[in-house]
């Protein structure tokens, strides 16, 4: 089965319409990417005013926590949604094509989880004294690849989801440990044993936070922040084909009947 470009536009404008007129994504998604992606790393600015690398480590760590918000938990919470209420079931039957369903509502989160990316980088930039990454389009590749893997498990993960309101409860702990590995909540890390940072650092988000900081490194070639970010690529490149194959096996277009 191949991915038709037309359905896969048509697909991720309409997920985009609907996702935009929904307040309860408005107000969860979207308002807490913003108040946290900006708030927390200004607040601790004026604490650690004048530590640069203190901030850096701030803004990725709620980067990472954000990012797994706006993609995995909204897009296990937007498809168990219209798997519930018989939305997907309805867009097979016009015709098109599950890769095309499901490839343009993970087209349409990583695109708006990107924007969001780029409103919170720019606000930082202006309000804090947080440095312009070196690299800035390897940033930004490090954040669309770690949208797309997120919402390739999110999608995955909603077979493990019985019913809608259960979806944003069951994937809160992959918030926490993202958070957790990727010092979003602080230096928390260093009160737990070593083996915990080594699994922690496994997961899609801590690649996207390796990636990110070669890309805010102060010095660095082409060359060689390719091969530095060699390893976070293939921890996504990994979790992208575990997404993919869990999905083809085990996602439901249905509810199951009780």
């Amino acid at each position: 089965m191949t991915v038709s470009a037309r359905d896969l536009a048509v697909v991720s404008r309409f997920s985009s319409r609907l996702f935009w007129r929904d307040r309860v994504a408005l107000s969860t998604s979207v308002s807490l990417f913003l108040g946290l992606g900006i708030g927390l790393p200004l607040l601790m600015d004026r604490v650690g005013a004048g530590n640069a690398e203190f901030l850096l480590n701030q803004h990725l760590g709620v980067l990472a926590m954000v990012l797994v918000i706006a993609t995995f938990t909204q897009i296990a919470v937007t498809l168990t949604t219209r798997r519930d209420q018989l939305i997907l079931k309805r867009m097979r039957a016009t015709g098109l094509g599950d890769r095309d369903i499901l490839g343009g509502e993970i087209v349409s989160l990583a695109a708006q989880s990107t924007l969001l990316t780029v409103v919170v980088s720019v606000a930082l930039y202006a309000l804090t004294d947080l440095p312009v990454p070196r690299d800035p389009l390897l940033y930004l590749v490090s954040v669309v690849a770690g949208a797309v893997v997120l919402c390739l498990l999110g999608t995955a993960f909603t077979a493990l989801v019985p019913r809608t309101e259960l979806a944003a409860v069951m994937a809160m702990p992959f918030f926490f440990l993202a958070g957790i590995g990727a010092n979003g909540f602080g230096p928390l890390l260093e009160l737990l044993p070593g083996w915990v940072g080594t699994l922690l650092g496994l997961l899609p988000t801590a690649a996207v936070v390796d990636v990110a900081k070669i890309a805010y490194a102060a010095d660095g070639t082409f060359a060689g922040d390719l091969r530095a970010a060699a390893v976070p690529a293939l921890n996504l490149a990994v979790w992208a084909v575990i997404g993919v194959v869990a999905t083809a096996r085990w996602f439901r277009w249905e509810a199951r009947r009780s």
